[in-house]
């Protein structure tokens, strides 16, 4: 189930990508700032969630050793 939500929420993330480079109104630099912006924000949220859930998972087989 947890894979399922990853994938939905990467799916939403480069549609909502689209749609702003889609957008003839906003400027390509704006667009190159806020898709930065945007990816930097993401790995800030999502790389120490992976990092501790990897931790965790070799925490979790050295105890079972």
């Amino acid at each position: 189930m947890r894979r399922i939500a990853l994938i939905a929420l990467l799916v939403l993330i480069v549609v909502a990508h689209l749609g702003l480079w889609s957008d003839a109104t906003i400027p390509v630099e704006a667009k190159r700032r806020l898709t930065l912006l945007n990816a930097l924000g993401w790995a800030v949220i999502l790389l120490p969630a992976w990092g501790v859930s990897l931790w965790l998972r070799a925490r979790t087989r050295v105890r079972d050793d």
